[in-house]
């Protein structure tokens, strides 16, 4: 469009500034000269102008989708990756029980173990569906009127035992008082709740979690904090963008780099944001999601 409107200016200019003074006053065969002139410049600047534009949006488009394959297959190396540690670990755990290799005393304990390993891959697996989801066109939110303090009450307890496993004290400050917002359950619930497994995954032992519900004017406000440790500036720059864990979460195979960006994703279309606060009273950090919400 720019290089049609250059093209259109550059031909006004022509016209009045060459063409017209020069052809002023001419006879009728001069001033057919002149128009067949004029239309072939024109539309030599027109087809010049139309060729630029192919060019320059091929290459826009050609640069988008190597960038979108670069994408899908570092998604795909990175699942794949994160599934060879604990596949390999339940296929030895099972080998040992069929041929007999694990004491009777023990069996339960590597029962618990396959049984975790196997959750943990039905998670990843769920992550890679998940995010694969959300650039498609398909993709659409299927919103209704829902209290956030409910279902964030909901998710904390569904969550409590991973808490209490770990010995973290837990904040919890949610209003009795309900705070609509016009949001897809499912997936508001998926972004929440990444946001609350990485407080428990990610913290130590013994830590203090914070996990708060408010609203503020026009804005209904989620917030997940904590006592642990600072992020780092250039951690804390490409964080919500896929694939960028912190080193803890990779060395420990516990983070694959999704779910902040996930959580980015889901809750940026709901028309909100998420994003990282330092200090939040008087914890370390805290990860907080901005949504409107209705009266």
């Amino acid at each position: 469009t720019f290089v049609i409107i250059l093209a259109e200016s550059g031909i006004s200019w022509i016209l009045d500034y060459l063409f017209f003074p020069i052809y002023e006053g001419r006879n009728g065969r001069e001033y057919v000269y002149w128009v067949i002139l004029n239309l072939g410049t024109s539309f030599l600047l027109l087809f010049v102008g139309a060729y630029v534009f192919y060019r320059f949006s091929k290459k826009v488009i050609k640069a988008e989708s190597k960038r979108q394959v670069q994408e899908q297959n570092l998604l795909y190396s990175s699942i794949a990756h994160d599934l060879k540690t604990p596949i390999t670990s339940i296929q030895g755990f099972a080998a040992a029980l069929k041929e007999g290799k694990i004491k009777p005393e023990e069996q339960e304990e590597i029962l618990d173990i396959i049984y975790r390993k196997s959750r943990h891959i039905n998670e990843l697996i769920e992550t890679l569906l998940a995010y694969s989801k959300l650039g498609t066109e398909s993709y659409t939110l299927n919103r209704k009127k829902t209290n956030i303090c409910s279902l964030v009450r909901d998710m904390v307890a569904m969550s409590y035992s991973e808490f209490e496993e770990k010995e973290i004290e837990l904040e919890i400050e949610i209003p009795d008082e309900p705070i609509f917002c016009n949001i897809d359950e499912q997936e508001f619930r998926r972004a929440v709740n990444n946001l609350i497994v990485n407080a428990y995954k990610h913290n130590q032992r013994g830590a203090r979690v914070l996990i708060q519900v408010y609203k503020e004017k026009e804005c209904a406000f989620v917030t997940i904090a904590d006592n642990g440790e600072q992020i780092s500036k250039e951690f804390a720059e490409n964080m919500f963008k896929p694939f960028v864990s912190g080193d803890a979460s990779r060395t420990s195979g516990s983070g694959n780099g999704l779910g902040l960006a996930i959580s980015s994703t889901i809750v940026e279309k709901h028309g909100g944001k998420l994003y990282m606060k330092d200090c939040v009273g008087g914890y370390t950090k805290g990860f907080v999601v901005q949504i409107q919400w209705m009266s």
